[in-house]
């Protein structure tokens, strides 16, 4: 399997990820031979110092959603371009890695020739998640489909990216908020680079809260469906300068 090197933001203000960094900290440093943690300045000082241990490159950010593909950049940047990266926001990946680790080896090395190989859930994988997921991020994937011809999970934010895609997204990302979940595959795209697709089941989400439950409870919280609502426009803006490309039809 390739070397593939590991970027991450990393924003715990209540202490959560602090275990399952210990219980995960082998898999991780036997998984990634070199890791970037951009971890925002809310995260518990508990949680910092469990990820120390680990070897990895760290830098803190400021917290806040507005600036949140800028951050994931910003780890890109730290993690640097000597080797492909696998992007996650770690909350994903320490998911990942536990309940599915043989699936995420799987994902590190398929297709090594790719540029840029967005990660997603399987269908199955989404229709067991939150609903306001659901019914929120079906309106993305389904423009960055008429876009450009890729019916594709966009917004789980995993990407394995090459060398020379890092590089692209460093000079050219410009989107600061989320909405890089489709600015970096258009920008490859453009670009003239290589893009591809890999499907998990083993991905799920939980909020940060609810990081380690068993369940996700913010269906019933108007502010969660009101933050998910957000980011669709969000997303939107960011497709707007790509509107003029023609679609690349597989």
């Amino acid at each position: 399997m390739m070397a593939v090197s590991l970027a991450t933001t990393v924003h715990d203000p209540i202490g959560r990820f602090t275990e399952a960094i210990q219980r995960m900290a082998e898999g991780l440093r036997t998984t990634f031979p070199a890791m970037a943690f951009n971890v925002s300045d809310a995260t518990r000082p508990e949680v910092l110092e469990a990820l120390q241990p680990l070897g990895g490159r760290i830098m803190v950010h400021a917290a806040g959603e507005s600036i949140i593909g800028k951050a994931r950049r910003d780890s890109l940047a730290l993690v640097g371009s000597e080797l492909p990266a696998l992007y996650s926001d770690f909350d994903h990946l320490l998911r990942w890695l536990e309940f599915g680790a043989d699936d995420l080896e799987r994902v590190l090395a398929a297709a090594p020739e790719i540029d840029c190989l967005v990660v997603g859930r399987t269908a199955d994988a989404m229709a067991i998640g939150p609903r306001r997921l659901q019914e929120t991020e079906v309106i993305v994937n389904h423009t960055f489909a008429l876009l450009t011809g890729d019916c594709w999970d966009l917004m789980f934010a995993i990407r394995r990216l090459s060398p020379e895609a890092i590089k692209l997204i460093l000079k050219e990302g410009q989107v600061d908020t989320l909405a890089n979940d489709v600015e970096w595959p258009l920008l490859i795209r453009r670009a003239g680079l290589t893009l591809g697709y890999a499907e998990s089941d083993a991905l799920f989400y939980r909020t940060v809260e609810e990081f380690g439950d068993n369940e996700d409870t913010g269906d019933g919280d108007p502010l969660q469906w009101v933050r998910r609502i957000e980011f669709a426009p969000a997303h939107a803006t960011a497709m707007r300068p790509f509107l003029s490309e023609p679609a690349r039809r597989n």
